[in-house]
C-alpha cells in the first residue's frame, strides 16, 4: 500500500511522520518483546497503526483532556493518540510489565512528552480520567467494570467523557438488555472502504451509560 495512512483526515506532517517511525519500532521492538501477532507485521502501518489512527475522523479532545488506554499491549492506541493529540494527556496501562518497558521506549525516541506508560491496573488508580479508550481488550461489560470508578463526567472534547472503544461484532447481550447503547460510532469498514474491517467499529458511551451497568 502507497500511503496506509491516506483516509486519516487532519493529519499534521510531524504526525505522519511519528506513525511511520512507531510502525517501524513495533517492528524492531515486537522481535524482542511479543507485542502484536507476528504474522501481522507486514502491514502494521495500515493494519493497526492506520486503523487506531482512524479514531481522529471520530474523536477530537480539548486541550488538557486525560485520556486512559487500558490494557495497551504495544501502545495501541494510546501511542497513536499521543502522536495525535498533543493537546492531551495519554496514560497506557498493561499487566505485562515487559510490553510497558517496550512502550516507555518507544515514548523517548518519539518524544511525547504528554504520555506515560504504567505497569498497573486502571482500577487501582486514583486519578479520575475524562475518556476511558480499548481496542478489543475484553467484553465491553467487563470493561465498563475496569473503568467506571475511574471516568468523570463532562466533556472535555466533541463528544461527552466516557468510554471510546474499537469495537468487533454486536453489542453484547447484557448491555442490549439493560438498554445501554453507543449514543456515536465510526464504521471503520466504511471508513476505510475494505471488507478485512467488516464488523469493526468505534463506539463511544457516555460515563452516565457505563455508570448503569
Amino acid at each position: 500500500m502507497e500511503n496506509p495512512f491516506a483516509k486519516i483526515p487532519n493529519l499534521t506532517s510531524e504526525a505522519l511522520e511519528k506513525l511511520h517511525i512507531y510502525s517501524n519500532l513495533l517492528r524492531e521492538k515486537n522481535a524482542m518483546v511479543n507485542l502484536l501477532s507476528r504474522k501481522d507485521m507486514d502491514d502494521v502501518e495500515y493494519r493497526h497503526v492506520a486503523f487506531c489512527a482512524s479514531i481522529n475522523a471520530f474523536f477530537t479532545p480539548s486541550k488538557g483532556a486525560k485520556i486512559a488506554d487500558v490494557g495497551t499491549g504495544g501502545g495501541l492506541p494510546g501511542i497513536v493518540l499521543a502522536i495525535l493529540y498533543p493537546q492531551a494527556k495519554i496514560v497506557m496501562f498493561d499487566g505485562v510489565g515487559k510490553k510497558i518497558n517496550m512502550i516507555n521506549q518507544m515514548l523517548d525516541v518519539l518524544n511525547l512528552p504528554n504520555a506515560k506508560a504504567l505497569h498497573s491496573r486502571v482500577e487501582e488508580q486514583k486519578d479520575v480520567f475524562d475518556y476511558a479508550v480499548g481496542r478489543s481488550v475484553c467484553a465491553l461489560p467487563m470493561f465498563f467494570g475496569f473503568v467506571k470508578r475511574r471516568v468523570g463526567r463532562g466533556k472535555k472534547g466533541n463528544l461527552a467523557n466516557g468510554v471510546i472503544y474499537f469495537k468487533g461484532g454486536e453489542i453484547e447481550e447484557e448491555l442490549v438488555r439493560k438498554g445501554i447503547s453507543p449514543s456515536s460510532e465510526l464504521d471503520l469498514r466504511a471508513f476505510f472502504e475494505d471488507v478485512r474491517f467488516e464488523g469493526k467499529r468505534i463506539v463511544h458511551f457516555p460515563t452516565e451509560s457505563v455508570s448503569r451497568l
